[in-house]
């Protein structure tokens, strides 16, 4: 899974690779998790910016046999940098419960840098025994990127499904080392708002795992403040809580009305056996079960009066309402008007999408149940 954040290599256009290193060395210094992981990948690139500064790079870019290898190198110290940048600045329970991810996704880019180092025919331009032995040195260097003891104390801690009061400390003492500028309170409130952040990329990227991850973590946020001042945020707790009187809204559908195709089993699902996925959309939308023998009488019953659209439609609006997505009720009649189940494949992958974010209220009538990271 890629850590890293694509949006930060978007910003490093123009940058060749020993200016590139510069930065992952400075962003090393201020990872909050994964910090000798970090500090190993940045020593192990300073070693490749020493062979590298000894070249010139503007005159390897006009050569053909050198621009593409080169150009591969900086693309793979790019994704490093990324990879550095969330250990610091994303947040740090769900780095912490990617674990050995994270360990892995150094070692992978660090053999792609090192693949990459390899192509490029340095050798052959720097006729000097200097740089074969510092090649060599790099070839050597062979880190080993683990989980160090701390960190995995706290990554069980986070995967337990029924913190004691004593994990509760031990993840208090865990925030305040990763925000020592920082109050605790004002530790887990910001680690409350990443956590956001991370739920959106991952129902952007429609990645329900993530989203159940990261759900978990919410839990062990609202465990840690339960075990230290109930009263003081019982509030908060309300306020992150993923239900139907949750705080958080949601703009736009998730899906596409036309993407119906993404998901051809569902699709077909739909066209031949319509009431078993209207059941799930109104058991959501309604906050009640709803079987599809009911959906299928309440379809059945208004097509006899040629109005099956409009209490489809009406469901639609509910769902909208319930997770706060933009839209008119003339919206959801033609959506139901002109493709009834290219509407009902969207509903249902939204419900999908976003089961996993719903409060403990929702998750009783929401079929099937939240289902949490096993550890």
């Amino acid at each position: 899974m890629p850590i890293g954040d694509l949006a930060n290599i978007s910003q490093l256009t123009g940058l060749n690779a020993v200016q590139l290193i510069s930065l992952v060395v400075q962003s090393a210094n201020a990872a909050r998790t994964h910090k000798r992981n970090c500090r190993r990948f940045a020593k192990h690139l300073t070693l490749i910016s020493n062979l590298l500064q000894q070249l010139n790079v503007p005159e390897l870019r006009d050569r053909p046999e050198t621009r593409e290898p080169l150009e591969r190198l900086e693309e793979a110290i790019k994704r490093g940098y990324a990879l550095v940048e969330a250990c610091g600045n994303r947040s740090f329970l769900y780095i912490l419960a990617m674990g050995w991810s994270v360990a892995y996704e150094f070692k992978r880019v660090q053999e792609e840098i090192d693949r990459c180092l390899k192509i490029v025919p340095l050798i052959s331009l720097v006729h000097s025994k200097h740089a074969a032995e510092k090649l060599e040195r790099i070839e050597k260097d062979q880190c080993e990127y683990t989980l160090e003891e701390d960190d995995n104390k706290v990554q069980e801690i986070i995967l337990d499904r029924d913190p004691s009061k004593n994990h509760s400390s031990v993840l208090e003492k865990s925030l305040s080392r990763s925000y020592p500028d920082l109050a605790f309170t004002e530790a887990l409130e910001k680690e409350k708002e990443k956590l956001k952040l991370e739920l959106h990329r991952s129902q952007v990227n429609l990645d329900t795992t993530q989203c159940e991850v990261i759900h978990h973590l919410l839990q062990v946020t609202h465990g840690v403040v339960g075990c230290g001042n109930e009263k003081d945020y019982q509030k908060q707790d309300h306020d992150v809580s993923y239900s139907s009187k949750g705080l958080t809204r949601y703009d736009e559908w998730n899906t596409d009305l036309l993407g119906c195709c993404k998901e051809p089993s569902l699709c077909l699902r739909t066209f031949f056996y319509p009431c078993g996925t209207f059941s799930k959309v109104a058991t959501v939308a309604k906050n009640r079960y709803i079987s599809s023998g009911e959906a299928c009488n309440e379809l059945m019953a208004y097509s006899c009066c040629l109005s099956c659209c409009c209490y489809t439609c009406c469901v639609r609006r509910k769902l909208r309402q319930k997770f706060h997505i933009r839209g008119g009720l003339c919206d959801d009649f033609l959506s139901h008007l002109m493709c009834c189940c290219c509407a009902l494949v969207q509903e249902c992958r939204e419900v999908e999408l976003r089961s996993s974010s719903l409060g403990p209220e929702d998750t009783k009538v929401s079929p099937p149940d939240c289902q949490y990271m096993e550890s």
